[in-house]
């Protein structure tokens, strides 16, 4: 799992948000269960469905002035 959290930091850091359908596209099921180790770790975030050319995708986004803690997520789960 240390693996697939490090994925969803790493989507979270460079793009802002991460995606069911992204995740499911790498082999990582988990996504919601991931996210709520990072909400206990700290990580504000909400999340939301979004219309997409084949259905919807729920997306997390992360709020403003997380940047610092991501990258210290990173290192401990890196």
């Amino acid at each position: 799992m240390k693996n697939q959290k490090r994925f969803v930091l790493n989507q979270l850091i460079t793009k802002g948000q991460v995606s069911r359908n992204t995740c499911l596209a790498n082999f990582i099921s988990r996504l919601g269960a991931i996210m709520c180790v990072l909400k206990e770790d700290g990580l504000k975030y909400e999340g939301s469905y979004v219309k997409e050319k084949r259905g919807n995708d729920y997306v997390y986004k992360v709020k403003k002035g997380q940047k610092g803690l991501l990258n210290k997520l990173l290192k401990i789960y890196g």
